[in-house]
């Protein structure tokens, strides 16, 4: 699976020597500086090891990569305010096997990272109006639920998000334990 993945250069100097990249949760800005995001990346974690396996002794989370993005397997356009680049990185087109890869849409994971719910009405067709009535129905059964009940009903709902090769998503996030210097394809080396 041909993926792209936006690191800091430091990440580029450790492949050098180590020929590995495993995310570091100490060095991860997201992990580190926004609390939400440890929950949120636990839960993407244990995804992932229900779908494509345990992780590497001394691996806790994931390293993050595009798979789709503006609706292409293409690589992403480094000029775009959306792409996080805040410091001198590397940009690494790298082929992956798809069985140790978990696709998601990255539009929905921000129901995972702020904690939301999926509404099930996300999933269909239909009209504004329908969907604000469905998911006005799906809320009100959430908020008769106990706490215990809602925190698992919502925790189900996320693994909608979860996406397959040939999703509909315009853009979809890959996610894996680790990355191989023999995996990189290209590398562009970015100036913010």
């Amino acid at each position: 699976m041909r993926l792209w993945t936006v690191q800091p250069y430091c990440i580029f100097q450790e492949m050098q020597k180590k020929g590995v990249y495993r995310c570091n949760p100490k060095k991860s800005e997201l992990i580190q500086e926004w609390d939400g995001f440890v929950s949120a990346y636990d839960w993407i974690s244990k995804q992932m090891r229900k779908k494509i396996g345990n992780p590497p002794k001394g691996v806790e989370y994931p390293v993050w990569a595009w798979y789709l993005y503006e609706g292409k397997n293409k690589r992403p356009d480094m000029r775009r305010s959306d792409v996080r680049v805040n410091e001198k990185s590397v940009l690494w087109e790298v082929e992956i096997p798809d069985n140790e890869v978990l696709l998601t849409d990255e539009e929905y994971w921000h129901c995972v990272l702020n904690d939301y719910l999926y509404h099930k009405a996300n999933k269909e067709n239909i009209s504004i109006e329908q969907w604000e009535i469905e998911a006005n129905k799906e809320d009100k059964y959430y908020n008769s639920l106990s706490p215990e009940e809602k925190t698992q009903y919502k925790e189900k709902s996320w693994e909608n998000i979860i996406c397959s090769t040939n999703s509909n998503s315009s853009y979809v996030q890959a996610t894996f334990w680790e990355l191989k210097a023999s995996q990189i394809r290209k590398a562009w080396i970015l100036k913010k």
